[in-house]
């Protein structure tokens, strides 16, 4: 009986790896099809497929691992270094043994003729004795291994390299139109253009990119509910027309004496972006109860569990980074103004089906969220030439896509002055058009259309292979009462809340120091409460972050921003009219916790805009916002992993906020400082925290405040620490009135306020 094409490759494969590999049947049915569907004159010769079949091997196994990493190494001595696109590169080219395209390669690369000599891969007789040897420990560290019988692993090993065998016997555009109609009817070798003509719908650019441009200073004549409404108007428009998995920027130019809108704008604009959208979620991550039953026992009766809708989900834009782009030219401490640069991405959960990039095959299925709102598919082709060593479907995203077609992407490579330039999110001396000239380079691809609204630059033009199209303000038609309607929302009554009652606790340690100095062991709440109303002159903080340090930890972001908006009261009853409050806080990293628990839900936080509407909610007044920069990251860390391309060009976080609060009823001192530039305090030596709390904030900040202060004032600081403000206190003439709950901090704030007062004693005696 004459054998079909399918069991002559399965001949074949056991050959050529001395193995007897007996395929099941769900896998050679598999086979059968796509040999069939391909037929027997689209093989490719005998050479080629012992060659795929190999470096299919090399690839699948990582048995070169160790010897590009060798050369990686060398190169590095050299100072030659590589991305993540120059490393697939150079994996293909070991796994294959290509030496004339590794030298071409190197060439191109302007590398040495001595690292061209150590191009080593492995052979052929190698790569049998590497798989048989990994047959026979069926162990490996991979994420992907199971738990099972060695002769489990063994039988997934071999499917997944003669299912991946059967495909790279064909040139892959056969392979292609045997598991996709669509690339029957018009084939694009690539994939991302497949995906542009195909499922248009899911991939088009025709909004890849939206940059509004707000010059404040243009908007005197109007309220601030106004342009809040004109702006978050836009915010939801640009929503509606960007393309999903792309970048929407907002830039709120400066204007003199037009501080406080330019911060509350960003407040409202970041807050609403991310939460504009309320949805009716059914998705088994999201768990309302689960989430309305943790607050409810935290915030107690001033939660209405009803008003509060807890089965709706508020999504929108994710915030991803602000820049702050200040007019002075010189880097360093300044008072001159700065625009603020906000960047969003866009991630929509779309349920439509991406076939696999590898084999192109609709036949995908999985339902998981590696992060809110980026659909993962798994494929289910057993003939896919990327399932894992242990068979597992190739997973992927539209998003990941994206991202990989800008790496391999020639047009799209960013010059390293621009990567370089854009490196950290505070900037000095930045032109118009250097920004939108990094925002097209690093979050757009060629043939994008790219919108930008707010500059009157007239016709559509060409820039880096993009289309830029202009449209004016003018265009946009306010939503007239949008921000109320917003922050009115359920989402706002699930912590925008009065604390029912909060006793005053009689029971506290307290240390009183002369000269007027209180440190007091217990929550700042109750303590402020046990204060005259309108008896201090200043506050200055920062506060324990959300879950960011083992002593600071909360169910959610409702619990907390429950706790910092009541804390926030108290501070106001506390300060006399006209008084400011500084209010250290940093957008880091984290999850929520209100829509996922696991780590999907991980996102930039926005503490800062939380903060702002917050505070004003409470009666403050967003004054200013002194930028705390903390210059240059420390270390050589591989910026954005080596990638040259769009898409993974975010910068290093490096500036906190300084938010600038004051209560109305009187006038305060301005504070003259727009950036402070000033270095973290360092704690590591040798691996040792010497200063003994995790989070302390330079006396720089508490300076701030004190210079705008009277000798003798009296300051507050809910959330102590060690003492930072107590000591800056001391060494100023100045009263001051500390509150930590923590017993460990208190003690240590203790050590340090008394070797403050020894050393400012000593100065003193000694004039």
């Amino acid at each position: 009986m004459k054998k079909s094409l399918a069991i002559k490759l399965l001949d074949e494969f056991n050959n050529l790896l001395s193995l007897r590999f007996e395929c099941p049947l769900d896998l050679m049915d598999a086979a059968e099809r796509a040999t069939l569907s391909a037929g027997e004159k689209a093989l490719r010769p005998s050479a080629d497929r012992s060659r795929e079949l190999f470096t299919l091997v090399n690839s699948k196994l990582g048995l070169n691992k160790q010897r590009i990493k060798v050369f990686i190494d060398l190169a590095a001595k050299q100072r030659q270094y590589f991305n993540y696109h120059d490393k697939n590169t150079l994996a293909t080219l070991f796994d294959n043994s290509n030496h004339d395209a590794f030298a071409a390669w190197c060439e191109v690369k302007g590398i040495s003729n001595y690292l061209l000599e150590t191009f080593n891969p492995i052979t052929i007789d190698e790569t049998v004795s590497g798989l048989h040897d990994f047959l026979k420990s069926g162990s490996v560290n991979r994420s992907d291994a199971r738990d099972c019988a060695i002769e489990e692993k063994q039988v997934l090993i071999q499917r997944a390299l003669f299912g991946g065998f059967v495909f790279c016997a064909f040139e892959d555009s056969i392979m292609h139109k045997v598991f996709n109609e669509d690339a029957l009817n018009e084939y694009h070798a690539n994939f991302f253009n497949h995906l542009r003509t195909h499922h248009y719908k899911q991939l088009h650019r025709e909004c890849a990119l939206i940059y509004q441009d707000v010059d404040i200073g243009a908007y005197v004549e109007h309220t601030d509910q106004e342009i809040s409404d004109l702006l978050l108007t836009g915010v939801r428009d640009s929503y509606e027309r960007l393309a999903n998995h792309c970048y929407f920027a907002m830039r709120l130019r400066a204007a003199p004496g037009g501080e406080a809108r330019q911060w509350r704008l960003f407040a409202d604009i970041i807050i609403y972006a991310e939460k504009h959208r309320e949805i009716a979620l059914s998705k088994g991550y999201f768990r309302p109860n689960t989430i309305r039953e943790i607050t409810k026992a935290y915030i107690g009766e001033a939660l209405n569990s009803e008003s509060a809708n807890f089965e709706l989900v508020n999504e929108g834009f994710f915030f991803k980074d602000c820049f702050i782009l200040s007019h002075a030219d010189e880097e360093g401490t300044t008072n001159q103004l700065y625009d603020i640069l906000i960047l969003f991405e866009k991630n929509e959960r779309d349920e439509r089906v991406i076939p696999c990039p590898a084999c192109r095959s609709h036949k995908v299925g999985g339902n998981s969220y590696p992060t809110i709102g980026i659909r993962s598919w798994e494929c289910k082709n057993l003939i896919c030439p990327e399932r894992s060593a242990y068979d597992r479907g190739n997973r992927y995203s539209l998003a990941s896509i994206m991202k990989q077609e800008a790496i391999v992407s020639a047009e799209d490579q960013i010059p390293i002055q621009v990567r370089r330039r854009w490196r950290n999110d505070v900037l000095f001396g930045v032109r118009d058009e250097e920004i939108i000239d990094m925002l097209v380079r690093q979050f757009s691809l060629h043939k994008d259309r790219v919108l930008v609204i707010g500059q009157d630059n007239g016709e559509t033009t060409s820039y880096l292979g993009r289309k830029i199209v202009y449209e004016s303000f003018g265009l946009l038609k306010s939503d007239a009462g949008i921000r109320n309607r917003f922050f009115d929302s359920a989402f706002f009554k699930r912590f925008a809340l009065e604390r029912s009652q909060c006793a005053i606790i009689s029971e506290s340690s307290e240390q009183r120091l002369e000269p007027g100095i209180r440190l007091i062991n217990v929550d700042c709440e109750s303590g402020l409460k046990a204060l005259p109303p309108e008896s201090i002159d200043g506050a200055v903080t920062s506060p324990p972050y959300f879950n960011a340090r083992e002593y600071s930890q909360w169910p959610n972001i409702y619990c907390y921003l429950f706790d910092m908006f009541n804390a926030s009261r108290a501070v106001f009853k506390v300060l006399k009219p006209g008084s400011l409050f500084i209010y250290n806080i940093f957008d880091y990293f984290d999850n929520e916790n209100i829509v996922a628990f696991s780590t999907m839900g991980r996102k930039r936080m926005i503490l800062g805009a939380y903060i702002i509407h917050l505070f004003e909610k409470a009666g403050f007044k967003i004054a200013d916002n002194v930028i705390w920069f903390k210059g240059d990251i420390e270390g050589k860390r591989n910026f954005n992993g080596g990638n040259t391309s769009p898409y993974y060009q975010l910068p290093f976080n490096c500036w906190e906020h300084c938010l600038v609060f004051r209560k109305p009823g009187a006038e305060a001192v301005p504070l003259s400082i727009k950036v402070l530039k000033q270095r973290p305090v360092f704690k590591m030596v040798r691996g040792k925290n010497t200063h003994g709390h995790t989070a302390p904030f330079p006396p720089e900040i508490p300076q701030l405040l004190i210079d705008t202060l009277p000798k003798g004032a009296v300051i507050v600081d809910p959330y102590g620490g060690s003492m930072t403000t107590a000591c800056v206190a001391v060494q100023n003439g100045m009263a001051a009135i500390m509150f930590e709950l923590d017993k460990n901090y208190f003690e240590l704030g203790l050590k340090k306020v008394q070797e403050a007062m020894k050393t400012t004693s000593e100065k003193l005696s000694d004039r």
